[in-house]
């Protein structure tokens, strides 16, 4: 397991439309590994040995969810909308970055302290446009001095960390564990495979990137490498989320209750055979909420049989999450088997 490769890839900064620090090291891994490289007007990182009629597309999304700016007051505070599915609560006093042309400018995000709040506030969750992100500056011309403007890009700083029992902490997990699973089968690749790193998943109901890239493509399967959610922590029962750390990836079988990806029976059907074909243990999710790229290409043109593989991980979707190696390494085992024996 290349942990330092993950790691890279945790923290490179790429919310939708900003997805450059990602996309350069996605090309530069698929280079190496001999692997023809091309970049699409939407920002989709495509990458493939030799394509002969329909291939099969194994898919992850470069982008993470953030932030961007607004409004900046007189005051240099700086407004900002999300980008990207976030819970409120995760935001405040998050430790940020603004991306400029200049450089990165580092902040928080405020809010009011506790000691004069009164007492029904207490009870309800802030809602982000409450809050403002503190860079120090007391102006708005001192904001704008350093290049930062209305649609600057804003990404949350979180250490990547290893943890007990051989998982790991870090930002943008979602999915830059299936980033990584595509660089690790890169060198080994067949033909008539490819490798796709799509561009603004997180910004709609059903990812963009993906829909472009599999109307160019044309493939025969699209399968969407990504992350899913663990139950198996203190708040959360086994019935609201049944999937778990170190339990093997999940064939997502149902997305947003049918209102996503409702993956293709056949296809589900010969994973789960080459994944018991191979030793290597999985798990089954249906999940009422959320939804992967194969929601955005089952429907493309005449219809593509699409369906996701995920990585168990907890708390996606906030400024820092947790998964297991162990789930990585067994993913990665299972895409790269699917890359040869899918037929």
């Amino acid at each position: 397991m290349d942990v330092e490769l993950l790691k890279k890839l945790c923290l490179a900064n790429g919310i939708a439309n900003n997805e450059e620090e990602v996309a350069a090291i996605l090309e530069e891994e698929f280079k190496k590994a001999g692997l023809n490289v091309e970049r699409d007007e939407f920002g989709n990182v495509i990458a493939y040995k030799k394509l002969e009629g329909k291939p099969i597309v194994l898919a992850a999304h470069m982008d993470e969810i953030g932030m961007m700016v607004k409004y900046i007051d007189e005051k240099g505070f700086i407004r900002f909308i999300k980008i990207g599915g976030i819970d409120n609560r995760t935001l405040v006093n998050q430790h940020i970055r603004i991306k400029t042309e200049k450089g990165y400018v580092d902040g928080i995000i405020g809010n009011k302290p506790p000691h004069i709040m009164k007492d029904e506030e207490f009870k309800k969750v802030i809602e982000y446009d409450e809050m403002f992100i503190d860079i120090g500056a007391k102006s708005r011309e001192e904001v704008e001095k350093l290049g930062i403007g209305i649609g600057s890009p804003v990404f949350f700083k979180a250490p990547f960390e290893e943890l007990l029992n051989n998982r790991v902490c870090g930002k943008a997990l979602d999915d830059r564990i299936g980033c990584y699973m595509l660089i690790k089968i890169a060198k080994d690749l067949p033909d008539n495979v490819v490798l796709l790193g799509t561009a603004q998943e997180e910004v709609s109901t059903f990812g963009k990137g993906a829909t472009v890239a599999t109307y160019t493509l044309e493939p025969s399967y699209f399968i969407a490498v990504d992350t899913g959610v663990a139950g198996d922590h203190a708040t959360v029962s086994e019935e609201q989320a049944p999937i778990a750390l170190e339990k093997g990836p999940a064939i997502t079988l149902v997305e947003a209750s049918g209102r996503g990806n409702m993956a293709d029976k056949r296809l589900a059907s010969k994973i789960m055979e080459i994944a018991k074909n191979a030793g290597i243990s999985y798990q089954l999710e249906a999940i009422e909420g959320g939804a992967t790229d194969a929601a955005s290409a089952y429907n493309v043109r005449g219809g593509v049989p699409s369906i996701a593989i995920s990585i168990p991980t907890r708390y996606i979707h906030s400024n820092v999450s947790v998964a297991s190696l162990k789930d990585i390494e067994e993913g990665t085992k299972l895409i790269a088997k699917i890359a040869k024996e899918l037929k």
